[in-house]
């Protein structure tokens, strides 16, 4: 397993999501300050960047947890069915804008951070005897942020459809401020699942266990 190939897991989607949003905010096209992620997969070249981009990253990514689980005693434990959905799902996310095919991103967005979290505890659990001190202690804390980001994403996207019941997209003047609190959850989110990914890296270094 190469240090470079969990670099690029977590690289390609952090530059894709960084730059589909710059896009988007520069265009004017940003219904507020703080959105969602997925706002940004809005018609126009800020889409393209999201789409190809998430596409690419989600295939990258399935190779990856293919590639950390070759090698293991139990090559087909669930670490690898979760982390080949949680890929999986990227790409399905990727590929259904919220914009026009809302009742398919959601449930594609709900599978990463669903199985990318139990993904990245599987993954946790199998190197806790690695001796790689470093890469578990990163990972126990991304963890922990991908939890919180979790609970602070979905009640605060659940008070703003309770503030306004008929909402189908979080935009501007509409539950702004609860929507503004989900957004920020979703950051500390996606951002902890990266780093936990980019923590495999120390483990890497630390072991030959991967």
């Amino acid at each position: 397993m190469n240090r470079w190939t969990v670099r690029a897991a977590w690289l390609m989607p952090l530059v894709t999501v960084l730059a589909s949003m710059s896009v988007h905010h520069a265009r004017g096209a940003a219904s507020a300050p703080i959105i969602f992620i997925s706002q940004a997969d809005f018609p126009g070249p800020e889409a393209l960047i999201f789409t190809l981009g998430l596409t690419v990253s989600g295939m990258w990514q399935a190779w990856t947890v293919w590639a950390m689980t070759r090698t293991a005693p139990r090559p087909w434990s669930l670490e690898r069915p979760v982390g080949l959905l949680a890929a999986g799902c990227v790409v399905a996310m990727a590929n259904r804008s919220m914009y026009t095919h809302l009742n398919a991103h959601i449930p594609a967005a709900v599978g990463i951070f669903t199985f990318g979290w139990l993904w990245l505890g599987l993954v946790q659990r199998r190197l806790r005897t690695s001796g790689a001190t470093r890469g578990l202690e990163q990972r126990q804390w991304a963890l922990w942020c991908v939890g919180i980001g979790y609970m602070v994403q979905f009640i605060g996207a659940a008070i703003a459809l309770q503030v306004n019941p008929d909402l189908t997209l979080p935009t501007a003047n509409a539950g702004h401020p609860w929507w503004t609190i989900a957004a920020l959850g979703e950051y500390l989110l996606v951002g902890a699942l990266w780093w936990g990914i980019a923590a495999i890296e120390y483990s890497i270094v630390e072991s030959k266990k991967i």
